[in-house]
């Protein structure tokens, strides 16, 4: 299927587009290896009637319930079948945030060390001062508007639409050093910005001593048992665009919210984990953008919170939202025609709240 270069995000092309990612921009394959698989057994659990409205009219491509460890509902619609690798959009932002966590486990990584310390190219930018944990959470003050409709020229950086006038940077490591200071301090503001996540994966990358795709296959996505390999894109030198560009099968997501369920399963540290969502309450109250901060209480380590809930979340309609109390993960995979919906944002939260709520009750 032909898509418009410039158009393979959004509404009607996504659908196709989003299960069909290597097609269309540049990847590399995050392996899961030859290891034993995490099998997820299936489990029986009444949820269709809470399922409906978002599978009937949410654009929903997949849908996946685990509990107690069981795979107690899973739905395919669009272009989506259970081997597929959708698009996850920010969703690959949380997958790093995992990744992080290892890596700060394994000592090779130091959250309180400056992002200049580990990709020098930035010095001088807007990143001067701040540290890799600002990045993690989401407080570095940088001069970048996560404005979806003038998002061109970084996904131009990234490789996701063709090269066009008026557009200086080729790659993410020639965007990043051009963003300027925001006028406040690091630390003092929830900014949500996407380069961040971007550069993230770089010091990762740095600190690991390999690629982005081989560090997630060989310090995450193999151990924890991965079904199938995942897909990341990458720009025109190969950097990950890892704040938007992770593929995976909609069973591989939900195991990724029941790693963080069952508390990393000695994969990622507990006290890590535990961190996930629980960011700095003030400078969350002084979001820059207070709408991209709805439907949720906090943010650390590259994941989200909500009413004690952790979950990872992207743009048209992606979610893994996770209740460890209740043991339950809730993965719904999505292409939404437009980057934001209030009324499907609205009907995903309703969903995971039925569907935790029944399942505690259980």
């Amino acid at each position: 299927m032909r898509v418009p270069p410039d158009a393979w995000q959004v509404g009607p092309w996504n659908r196709w587009a989003y299960v069909h990612v290597d097609e269309v921009v540049p990847v590399v394959a995050i392996t899961r290896g030859s290891g034993p698989e995490w099998e997820l057994p299936p489990g029986e659990a009444e949820l269709d009637d809470l399922t409906a409205e978002v599978l009937d009219t949410g654009c929903a491509d997949g849908l996946a319930v685990v509990h107690d460890g069981r795979l107690v509902l899973e739905r395919y619609g669009g272009e989506m079948h259970e081997s597929s690798l959708h698009l996850s959009q920010s969703v690959g932002k949380s997958v790093l945030g995992l990744l992080a966590g290892i890596l700060v486990g394994q000592r090779r990584l130091d959250p309180a060390t400056p992002v200049t310390g580990h990709v020098p190219e930035v010095a001088g930018s807007g990143y001067d001062g701040a540290t890799v944990q600002h990045l993690l959470d989401m407080t570095a003050a940088i001069d970048f508007v996560e404005d979806y409709a003038d998002f061109w020229r970084y996904d131009l950086a990234c490789a996701w639409h063709p090269p066009r006038p008026g557009a200086n940077a080729r790659t993410i490591l020639d965007f990043l050093p051009t963003i300027g200071p925001a006028a406040w301090r690091h630390g003092e503001r929830f900014h949500y910005a996407t380069p961040n996540t971007d550069l993230l994966g770089l010091v990762a990358e740095r600190a690991g001593g390999a690629p982005l795709a081989e560090l997630i296959a060989r310090e995450l996505w193999a151990p924890m048992g991965a079904e199938s390999d995942a897909l990341l894109t990458v720009d025109r030198e190969g950097t990950a665009a890892i704040g938007g560009g992770f593929c995976a099968t909609l069973r591989d997501y939900a195991r990724l919210g029941a790693l963080v369920a069952v508390r990393g399963r000695g994969l990622v540290p507990e006290g890590w984990l535990a961190q996930l969502g629980a960011g700095d309450a003030a400078a969350f109250a002084r979001a820059t953008a207070p709408e991209a901060t709805a439907g949720a209480d906090g943010y650390r380590n590259q994941w989200w919170r909500r009413d004690e809930r952790i979950m990872a979340r992207g743009i048209h309609g992606q979610l893994v939202a996770v209740d460890r109390r209740a043991d339950v993960v809730v993965t719904v995979l999505s292409s939404w025609p437009d980057a934001t919906d209030p009324r499907r944002e609205a009907g995903h939260r309703a969903l995971v709240t039925g569907v935790c709520d029944r399942l505690a009750a259980c």
